[in-house]
């Protein structure tokens, strides 16, 4: 946010170092950054006292990412001039870029002071407190920003969801509802408004609308799909639910009797599988924040398909092999699905290890960044699956997660596990693990195949 003066070099560019000044801002108007600063330097060893270069300055190193140096630099300006708004704003978006969130607060509260009509630094400001999860200042601030821009969707959609996070979901709808008025065509307000709706309840004629409406702007998006099966049962409508959630067009089981290339059996493959996830570095149980996996008895890997791959090169084959003829057995059944509205022709993966150690569950969740979503099984301790223990420690597709109360019953279905067995279905469908109590790890890779843009 450079003012004029600072683009020009400032009004007092007059003293010892004038044609070295004008020099940094023809470097910085042909974008020859490096150049810019190091002449401002130049200028700044003649003349240290002149707070528009040092913020000049402060911006070209922030655009270079020398950061630390901008922060330095701005810093020295609101020394000098303590009432310079640009500076304490850029500092404030310095600090935000170093994740020092804290310092960069009150580098906008001052900026707000000094410059109240700027919306920019309102909703900047916001950002920040929305980062330390102090939704109610986030949403004082966003509401300052509002009030100057009352046209501006963006900052309804900001507003929205601090309010939401805050437990104000009232409020929230009200702002989502202002930015999908403002902008219709917008994905991110629609989706928005839709879940806010859902975890609302009683609203499933109006999360149905937004979710179509977000399909039409975004087809085959998994979100809006798995929101759409939701509102349709919700509303009754058990066959519209059951098109979407259809087990068996969707879902394909794959049982693997053959060992891949230099293993003896599929028993020695699935034990260096195991032993793989085992000693992954990255193996750990995942945050409380993480919603969909957090739990004490659950140890989640990071990417398993990076280098070394050992077993897991096996593996990846094996599931490209598995999401291709799953979608040429798709892809003929339905082309008005929306499923199928805008199938992708080029994948990447992502896979993962997850590992239970003893007892534990996964809660209902569904894979966002994904479009075929699988699991195979390394590792099945003995009790799941005999005889009296019902379904305990199997996979469930169905349901929905506790933070939508959904009314209607889901229909669901329960597969057992066993070593050597590969589950295909959408991303979209909700699906956990039945909790178990066991003497050994449970151990399963789970897999997304992801659009490639």
């Amino acid at each position: 946010m450079a003012s004029r003066d600072q683009r020009q070099g400032g009004k007092g560019a007059g003293g010892a170092a004038p044609a070295l000044l004008q020099q940094a801002v023809a470097h910085y108007q042909a974008k020859r950054h490096r150049q810019a600063l190091d002449t401002c330097r130049r200028v700044l060893r003649r003349e240290p006292n002149r707070p528009d270069v040092l913020s000049f300055a402060g911006m070209v190193a922030l655009e270079l990412g020398d950061v630390e140096e901008a922060v330095g630099l701005y810093r020295a300006a609101i020394e000098q001039k303590p009432d310079f708004t640009e500076a304490h704003y850029n500092l404030g978006n310095a600090l935000m870029k170093l994740g020092r969130i804290e310092e960069a607060v009150p580098a906008y509260r001052r900026a707000a002071e000094l410059r109240p009509e700027v919306v920019a630094i309102h909703n900047n400001l916001g950002n920040a407190l929305q980062s330390l999860d102090r939704f109610a200042e986030a949403a004082a601030a966003y509401q300052r920003a509002v009030a100057l821009a009352p046209t501006a969707a963006e900052l309804h959609r900001n507003l929205g969801i601090v309010l939401d996070r805050d437990g104000r979901r009232d409020e929230a709808i009200a702002a989502f509802r202002r930015a999908v008025r403002m902008r219709p065509d917008w994905a991110a307000a629609q989706q928005n408004l839709a879940n806010a709706l859902m975890e609302k309840g009683g609203e499933p004629q109006g999360v149905l609308e937004r979710s179509e409406a977000w399909l039409k702007l975004e087809p085959s998006n998994i979100e809006a799909i798995s929101l759409q099966a939701l509102a349709r049962r919700e509303l009754g409508d058990a066959a519209g639910a059951r098109r979407l959630i259809d087990f068996d067009r969707f879902v394909q089981l794959i049982e693997f009797t053959t060992p891949p290339e230099g293993y003896a059996s599929m028993a020695e493959f699935n034990a260096a599988l195991s032993r793989h996830a085992l000693a992954h570095p990255t193996l750990k149980v995942p945050p409380q924040s993480d919603v969909r996996y957090h739990c004490p008895t659950l140890r989640i890997t990071e990417e398993f398909l990076a280098e070394p791959k050992g077993p897991a090169a096996q593996f990846e084959r094996m599931i490209e092999t598995a999401v291709a003829g799953y979608m040429q057995t798709i892809a003929r059944q339905d082309a008005a699905h929306p499923f199928l509205a805008k199938p992708p022709q080029r994948w990447t993966y992502t896979s993962w290890a997850a590992v239970l150690d003893g007892q534990g569950n996964l809660n209902p969740h569904v894979h966002f960044d994904g479009y075929v979503s699988g699991v195979y099984y390394a590792q099945i301790p003995g009790p799941i699956g005999a005889a009296g223990q019902g379904q305990a420690g199997w996979f469930e597709l169905g349901g929905h997660p506790a933070r939508f109360p959904c009314t209607a019953k889901p229909e669901t279905r329960a597969i057992q596990p066993r070593e050597g067995l590969m589950l295909l279905f959408p991303s979209y469908f909700y699906h956990r693990t039945i909790p178990f109590s066991a003497p050994e790890p449970r151990i399963s890779i789970a897999f997304d195949a992801i659009p490639a843009t």
